[in-house]
């Protein structure tokens, strides 16, 4: 993709949006323009670059705050949550550990943010549980009371994410060979409220995360029982039931168990249970 010259006559040549070249993309026939790299949120495009040892030694989820100053992981070992700041947002190589807390579930193996931080999610495999805890300090987990918890769909429960305005759940487990479970939550966010949809087959027998990219046109696998991350199209945005295989790619630890991206879909992140680390890769 090649950057605009000119936005209505004036030049932009060499433009960026903190830091990222400006791009033309194309939305609905209407021509834009975004500071989203090209390639972004592509997984056949990233290269493995960098990589941290977990504070856990069977670290099982990754998270990571609005704009990438904290990053979250979860570990069965200990049954906790841990808490990073990280001075160059979105780059582990700054990441210093913080703080940790206990968690519900005695093997917690996910761990997610609302939009704003106010509401923190677990899931844990040994009850087949979602809990919920309110945040009193934004995005700090220090901060975080629990409130109320949810039967998860599968009996073992290994990852859970939100479609980008609360109003759907969803879950991968790997009882029954693995599945995709989507619930529609009819208060955003408020996993009482959440009221069971559908599901699709996973491509891993073992899947351990889930994740989409912004716009829900894209949904991410990663996979325990063949080390790798499989990508999907999604035809209605958020919807799983639109959701057809794409591509792989081998995970950088051949024990993974958690996924994420940073904000413009530039950074993919993996944790590993093999290794006990996290890792980080480029476009």
């Amino acid at each position: 993709m090649i950057p605009p010259t000119s936005i209505d006559g004036t030049d932009i040549t060499g433009a960026t949006i903190d830091g990222t070249d400006v791009q033309e993309i194309t939305v609905d026939g209407d021509v834009v323009f975004s500071a989203v790299p090209a390639g972004a949120f592509d997984i056949t495009q990233f290269t493995f670059q960098t990589s941290i040892n977990s504070q856990d030694s069977i670290p099982t989820g990754i998270a990571w705050n609005d704009d990438g100053t904290r990053l979250y992981e979860t570990g069965a070992d200990s049954s906790k949550i841990y808490q990073y700041t990280v001075s160059t947002p979105f780059d582990i190589a700054s990441a210093s550990f913080q703080t940790s807390i206990n968690s519900q579930d005695s093997f917690p193996t996910g761990i997610r943010f609302n939009e704003i931080g106010s509401r923190l999610y677990e899931i844990g495999f040994n009850s087949s549980e979602i809990y919920q805890y309110t945040v009193s300090t934004p995005f700090d987990i220090a901060s975080a009371s629990f409130q109320t918890s949810i039967n998860s769909q599968d009996s073992s429960p290994e990852a859970l994410t939100w479609n980008d305005d609360g109003s759907r759940l969803y879950e991968v487990g790997n009882d029954s060979a693995g599945d995709i479970y989507q619930s529609t939550v009819s208060t955003p966010f408020d996993i009482t409220t959440a009221s069971f949809q559908t599901s699709i087959s996973s491509q891993d027998n073992t899947p351990v995360g889930i994740v989409f990219n912004n716009d829900g046109s894209r949904l991410y696998e990663i996979g325990f029982g063949s080390d790798r991350i499989y990508q999907y199209n999604v035809s209605t945005p958020f919807d799983i039931a639109s959701a057809s295989f794409q591509t792989s790619i081998n995970s950088q630890d051949s024990g993974p168990q958690g996924m994420a991206w940073n904000n413009d879909g530039s950074r993919l992140y993996e944790v590993g249970s093999s290794s006990d680390k996290i890792y980080q890769s480029t476009l």
